[in-house]
């Protein structure tokens, strides 16, 4: 919304921007515009509107981001015109717009609907809070994602007023102001880095993997944080966290400070994020003083519960081949027949050969044809014991050597009967 602050604005010494009645025409009334001895200047109703957002679930610094506008804009008077504008109340809506005939969007109407004066602060920090909550586009939700008060102040701006001469750095110089002389919140954190990726990249991980892990947060509170002083997982709050290991503190508190951080200090909270179980996690921390407050409570300053965020997803671990192994081992017939020694043969004949006189009274010697030992031919198959002898034994005709293969690699014995 157009500033009526526009043209106040004189340079009375480089570097310094100060606002004086002289500087603009403005008197006395509904329509004058309100003035500041400098930008930092705080207007009466500031802490009113600031308490308000406050109690609304925001943090100390979005609320000072959301009433440094309002001073841009109206010096957070609801009885404000803009001089020779469309402009009206402490947001300046729009004459022919959000303020009069917007469809259920605009000030008279809810005030109609409300029962109350249309240029009642209450009324009108009612309905930038109804038009916030019901109308995505106006950057509630950009608004509560900030996490410092110059970002808290260039969303509301974008977002909520569509200044025409927004003079951002003034908003924003106003928005400290408000945030130094109410906001001082005891527990406060500012993000300054992490070792894992940022929550639009997506972390990678296998079954078994620990990856030593880092957030880096700056104490912009008024309170020394101390061994109180932890992450502490969100979304819900206290929620056991699946990479949890031995180096949390608990398995909804990944670390803790060690040791004392003064405000204005940065500290880095190591721990692992150990992957226990394949699948996909959206894992959020915040800070919380144990005891006392979680940072993201009204009053406090932040970070939110939703701000430090990773997200990851988790393979199954990828499980050896099976080498394949059987009982048999793949071994090839030894040879050994269970129930067959090979009797020596009573004749004295020579082992594996007949003796005069005798059937086949042949004594394996544990190796069967094929296998190169003495008395064998040669496999044709070139397994063991798998096929018929090319050559002949000594003594035996080639029938007899391939059925004697043959009766080997079946298992089957022969026992010689001696003639009566």
């Amino acid at each position: 919304m157009p500033s009526p602050f526009s043209a106040r604005w004189c340079l009375v010494a480089p570097g310094l921007v100060v606002a004086l009645a002289a500087c603009g025409d403005a008197g006395p009334g509904p329509t004058a515009e309100p003035t500041a001895t400098v930008a930092s200047d705080l207007f009466a109703n500031d802490q009113t509107a600031y308490d308000y957002f406050l109690g609304k679930g925001l943090t100390n610094f979005q609320a000072a981001g959301i009433v440094g506008n309002l001073d841009q804009e109206s010096g957070v008077d609801p009885s404000s015109v803009q001089q020779g504008g469309p402009g009206r109340g402490i947001a300046q809506w729009s004459v022919g717009g959000r303020w009069d005939t917007d469809a259920n969007d605009n000030v008279l109407a809810y005030a109609s609907q409300q029962g109350q004066s249309s240029t009642s602060l209450t009324l009108q920090l009612d309905f930038i809070w109804y038009e916030l909550t019901t109308f995505s586009g106006y950057g509630l939700a950009a608004l509560k994602a900030s996490t410092n008060v110059t970002d808290a102040t260039v969303a509301f701006e974008t977002d909520f007023e569509g200044c025409g001469t927004c003079d951002q750095s003034t908003r924003i110089s106003y928005a400290e102001g408000v945030l130094s002389a109410y906001g001082a919140s005891e527990y406060a954190a500012e993000f300054v880095s992490q070792s894992f990726p940022l929550a639009t990249t997506t972390m990678m991980m296998t079954e078994g993997d620990v990856v030593p892990s880092y957030i880096e947060l700056k104490n912009t509170g008024t309170k020394t944080w101390d061994s109180n002083t932890r992450i502490g997982t969100t979304q819900p709050r206290d929620r056991v966290s699946t990479f949890a290991d031995s180096t949390w503190v608990a398995d909804s508190r990944p670390a803790a400070v060690k040791g004392t951080v003064a405000p204005g200090a940065t500290y880095k909270f190591t721990f692992d994020l150990a992957a226990t179980k394949a699948g996909t996690y959206d894992e959020f921390f915040g800070v919380v003083e144990d005891g006392v407050a979680w940072f993201s409570d009204p009053g406090q300053g932040g970070p939110p519960d939703n701000d430090l965020e990773v997200k990851i997803v988790v393979a199954a671990a990828k499980t050896s081949p099976d080498a394949g192994k059987d009982d048999d081992a793949g071994s090839k017939d030894a040879g050994a027949h269970e129930g067959d020694a090979g009797e020596p043969n009573e004749d004295g004949g020579a082992t594996g050969s007949p003796a005069p006189g005798d059937d086949a009274g042949v004594a394996s010697e544990g190796t069967d044809a094929g296998d190169g030992g003495p008395g064998s031919g040669t496999s044709s198959s070139g397994s063991s014991g798998g096929g018929c002898s090319v050559g002949a034994a000594p003594g035996l005709a080639p029938d007899w050597n391939c059925s004697i293969g043959l009766l080997l690699a079946t298992g089957v014995v022969v026992r010689g009967r001696r003639r009566r």
